[in-house]
This record gives C-alpha cells, structure tokens and sequence, in this order.
C-alpha cells in the first residue's frame, strides 16, 4: 500500500458529516424560525426527533472518522473532515436544543 490508496472509511464519515451537518443546519433552521413565529409547539416533537436523528449521523461519522484515521497507508483528509463535520451537527443539534428549550 502507498499513501496515495483511498480511504473508504474516511470517505463514508465525510458523507455522513456532511450530511449530518446540513441537515441539523436546516432542521435548527426551521425550530428557530417556528420559535419566532409561534407554530413550534404544533412541529416541534417531529423537529427534535428529526434533529436527533441526524446528529445521531454526526456521531457515527465521528466514530467513522476516528476508525478512518488508524487506517494504515490511507488518506486522512476524508476521515478528518468528516470527524469535524460530525462534530459540527453533533454540536449545532445541541446549540439549537439549548437556544429553543430556554437551556
């Protein structure tokens, strides 16, 4: 193996990062704005669960990119971009969680 093989796990942690960041983003996005405008008491169980689900994304991007950083003769820049990115919903749902829930 070169440096230069591809990183499999380390990929498959920057989707999920990604797509847990976006979607976090997006979902906060909509608890927010439903805060503001009086209607999140009507969507906001299916908001949480939708945020938690997809910062649960985040955490085994985490958990994908920490195992895709031990990988021997691979690439780390997926695997740390995903980790950042997975960290980056994990503490997005719980900034919105707390700025929404008073906390």
């Amino acid at each position: 193996m070169t440096s230069e093989d591809p990183n499999t796990v380390g990929k498959a942690s920057l989707f999920l990062g990604i797509l847990s960041a976006a979607f976090v983003f997006g979902i906060g996005l909509c608890a927010v704005v439903g805060l503001q405008q009086g209607w999140l008491a009507v969507a906001g169980t299916p908001l949480y669960v939708c945020g938690a689900s997809s910062a649960f994304l985040g955490l085994i991007g985490v958990v994908l990119g920490v195992v895709g950083l031990f990988g021997k003769g691979k690439r780390r820049a997926a695997a740390i971009a995903g980790l950042l990115l997975g960290f980056l919903g994990i503490c997005l749902f719980i900034g919105v969680v707390s700025a929404v829930g008073g906390g």
